[in-house]
Order: structure tokens, then sequence, then C-alpha cells
């Protein structure tokens, strides 16, 4: 996961669910990375009214949020690398 070009992520997931996808999103952030990163967790509980979220804004502005109860690891590391490497390219071409 290309997390160079992350500036921030917001993390909203109940932590005794089936679904793993949130944790392991927060598991692969590289330990170098996460303080350039603002971080930011939310725990959601049975009671919650909120929904399960992870939400990236990138240096360029461009947020995208994704519900890690639908999708698989895969697929959000796949969505939040294709906007990654479109950054990458565009500062490749500018240097």
């Amino acid at each position: 996961m290309m997390t160079k070009y992350f500036k921030s992520a917001v993390v909203r997931f109940d932590p005794l669910s089936q679904r793993k996808t949130a944790r392991i999103f927060l598991a692969r952030i590289p330990p170098t990375t996460r303080n350039m990163i603002k971080i930011r967790t939310e725990f959601l509980g049975k009671s919650s009214t909120h929904k399960p979220l992870i939400s990236v804004t990138f240096r360029d502005g461009k947020t995208i949020d994704l519900d890690p109860s639908k999708e698989s690891i895969g697929d959000v590391i796949e969505q939040l690398d294709r906007h990654s490497r479109a950054l990458h390219l565009q500062e490749q071409m500018n240097s």
C-alpha cells in the first residue's frame, strides 16, 4: 500500500466485529509513515448509529471514503493505490 501520499486517515469500526478490514488497514500503515499521517481512530459499539468508515485524505486534497464492512482489504488497497499511483506519476512528470 502506497501511504507516501496520505495526509490523514479516519478509521471508524467495531473492534468486536468479525470483519477485519479496518484493523488490517491500520496494521498495513508502516510505523515510519504513522508519524507523517494524522490518524484518527473511532471505536463503535453495538448501540452506535454511525457506520464503519475508512476515510483517507491525500496530499492533493482528494478524499476517498470506503465502507470496511462491505469491502475486502484487497479492494480498499486497490482503490487507495490507484490514486496514489496517479499522484506518483504526476510527481515524476513534474520533476
